[in-house]
């Protein structure tokens, strides 16, 4: 049997034309993950935040148990817990480009600089929308804007 340079030339071509198109789906599917990773680490610490906020307001949903003030021009949301009839504060606050909580026994004197960093997030803030109602909103590093509101069954202080 014979072979022609016509056959060495396609089959050539033809594992060229297949190696040109593996590569470019290998390059598309970079680009989409990454594109999926950078969206994801952007929403992630404003999702936790929020998510954070909704299950500790969810564990102090009684009658007294949440309240709103601030600290140094800061709205904080403010949680009571009654331990050996001691009654402990739990705030919860935003502070430059995180959110913040601090524990401490009712009556101890709080500044902004007393709490633990949580988690990074951007334009935290608490509102109070009447009727038992909280909005929680955040920002991520692109400026979207995530919101949720809470319903207190119990009333905000």
């Amino acid at each position: 049997m014979k072979k022609h340079s016509i056959d060495v030339l396609f089959t050539f071509s033809l594992f060229c034309i297949f190696t040109i198109c593996s590569s470019m789906v290998v390059i598309i599917g970079i680009k989409v993950y990454q594109e999926t990773v950078a969206q994801m680490q952007d929403t992630h610490s404003t999702r936790t935040a929020l998510a954070y906020v909704t299950e500790k307001l969810k564990q102090h949903d009684t009658a007294g148990g949440v309240l709103l003030s601030e600290i140094q021009g800061e709205t904080a949301l403010i949680m009571k817990d009654t331990i050996n009839d001691e009654t402990y504060l739990t705030y919860i606050y935003p502070e430059d480009d995180g959110l913040y909580e601090l524990s401490v026994k009712e009556g101890t004197d709080v500044t902004k600089n007393m709490g633990n960093k949580i988690i990074e997030v951007q334009d935290f803030s608490i509102k109070d929308r009447e009727n038992g109602f909280l909005e929680c909103s955040a920002s991520d590093h692109n400026g979207k804007t995530m919101s949720i509101l809470l319903h207190q069954r119990s009333s905000i202080s």
